[in-house]
């Protein structure tokens, strides 16, 4: 047997030649990861079709911040920087995945270039920062969110460059610079103020002087853009994006979702945290303990809200990485030399199941199925009603309902269900599209999450099974 010493001397030896194979498998895992995912019509995640509905709305000169009271009955949950800009690329695309796709991709390497400015300062060299962009892509949450429709990759982009601005310890780049960054992100998903608040308190501690200037122009940035919105939805802006976003909170899902997402980097993360309570200890804080600080007790608060899933851990793994840039010298480690061995080899064997298994289970036999769903669609005059966004987005050119946010609306009392319930009983849908048969109870949480007992039932009186497509179940009006 391998005693515990000769094991550790072998995963430190073989650190530097793990560390040169990371490039590789990122890429592989990335093409591998691409091939699963990367559609131009269609995306397993329904958060990604409701996501890209807005943008397509704003596309066509509609409004995304408008009364839930009547059909569509959609609202965009964010603020609109990621939606305005993949209007703007639909443009000229079309009604497509790809160019908002396109823009989270960009935000990951918009990341990685960050990291090597910053490496380039810190450590004299880029080669860190490359080595580390590299390492992010091999982390399951990263690469799955590096290619969704969705709006936190480009929010975390804005925070690290407002961090890289800050870090510049000069007058306009810390105080002018910086908190535009920081209102950039904030206006692409409200709730990424860890960074501006990281920084406020490390001025507040160390540098008040610049502590007005730099809340002052974060305020004035924030607040013109937030009263123009206002005046222009007639105050549909602050309702969409904070009382209907913010729908349910559950504290007990907070360390399974940590767990699931944040934990394949579990070494990483405890070696930032003990170095920055080491550093703590010794009065040596910087702007980025601040930040790592911030972003981990902001990542935890916001994990009990429903709906979180792996793009909320996303700035977390960023500012762990970033962290240990900084403080311990990726990839080296000194003294860590085995844990950085154990940890790129956990995720070299743990990623590929994610992308094949964990995921690719689900996504490649809905994607088949696309296929074969999208021409029955396209002959139909009515909308769909679909667990699955991307049928009514793409098959009809619109999503009637959100299913899991107005199911969640309904439940707290915040919306009226017998208004969709009208519909299904006036068979206003040509097909109504699940992942479970409705003829029996539901068995999956994310089901339940997207149809209450009423809906079933007025669901089973009004509609009948026409085909299963696996996954899906296609039904249509029973007077067919």
């Amino acid at each position: 047997m391998i005693n515990k010493n000769a094991l550790t001397s072998r995963l430190v030896h073989a650190r530097p030649m793990l560390c040169r194979l990371v490039p590789t498998a990122a890429i592989l895992f990335f093409l591998a990861w691409c091939f699963v995912s990367v559609r131009s019509d269609f995306s397993w995640d329904d958060a990604d079709p409701e996501v890209l509905n807005q943008a397509w709305r704003l596309a066509n000169g509609e409004s995304i911040y408008h009364a839930i009271d009547s059909p569509p009955f959609t609202f965009a949950a964010y603020p609109p920087i990621y939606f305005a800009l993949s209007a703007l690329l639909m443009k000229f695309t079309g009604l497509s995945f790809l160019p908002a796709k396109l823009l989270s991709f960009l935000s990951a390497l918009s990341i990685g270039w960050a990291l090597v400015r910053l490496d380039h300062e810190w450590n004299k060299t880029g080669k860190g920062g490359i080595w580390t962009t590299f390492f992010l892509f091999l982390i399951p949450a990263f690469l799955y969110n590096s290619t969704r429709s969705n709006v936190q990759f480009m929010a975390v982009a804005f925070s690290v460059w407002s961090l890289v601005f800050f870090l510049r310890n000069r007058w306009k780049e810390t105080v002018i610079i910086s908190p535009l960054f920081a209102v950039l992100a904030f206006f692409t998903k409200q709730t990424q103020v860890a960074l501006p608040l990281a920084m406020m308190i490390y001025l507040a501690l160390r540098n008040r002087r610049w502590l007005i200037p730099y809340a002052a122009t974060l305020t004035i940035a924030g607040l013109i853009p937030f009263l123009w919105l206002q005046k222009i939805t007639n105050g549909y802006f602050f309702i969409d994006t904070v009382r209907l976003a913010g729908i349910s909170y559950d504290v007990f899902q907070i360390p399974p979702i940590l767990i699931l997402h944040a934990g394949p980097v579990f070494l990483f993360i405890c070696i930032a945290l003990l170095t920055s309570w080491k550093r703590f200890r010794d009065g040596t804080w910087e702007p980025i303990d601040y930040y790592l600080g911030c972003v981990l007790a902001i990542t935890l608060v916001s994990l009990g809200r429903i709906g979180a899933h792996g793009q909320y851990v996303l700035e977390l793994l960023v500012a762990t990485l970033l962290y240990l840039l900084r403080t311990t010298g990726l990839p080296a480690i000194p003294g860590k030399e085995a844990l950085v061995s154990i940890q790129i080899i956990f995720l070299s064997c743990y990623t590929p199941l994610f992308i094949f298994f964990q995921e690719g289970l689900f996504d490649i036999p809905a994607n088949n199925a696309a296929t074969q769903i999208y021409p029955l669609l396209r002959g139909q005059s009515g909308p769909v009603l679909s667990q699955q966004g991307s049928f009514a987005l793409f098959g009809r050119g619109e999503i009637f309902i959100q299913l899991f946010h107005f199911t969640a609306l309904s439940r707290a009392g915040m919306w009226d269900q017998n208004l969709l319930l009208r519909e299904i009983d006036a068979k206003t849908f040509s097909y109504v599209i699940t992942e479970f048969p409705i003829s029996q109870s539901i068995s999956s949480g994310d089901a339940q999450e997207r149809f209450t007992p009423e809906m079933l039932e007025a669901l089973r009186k009004n509609y009948r099974l026409d085909r299963a497509v696996n996954p899906y179940y296609l039904y249509v009006p029973r007077s067919r």
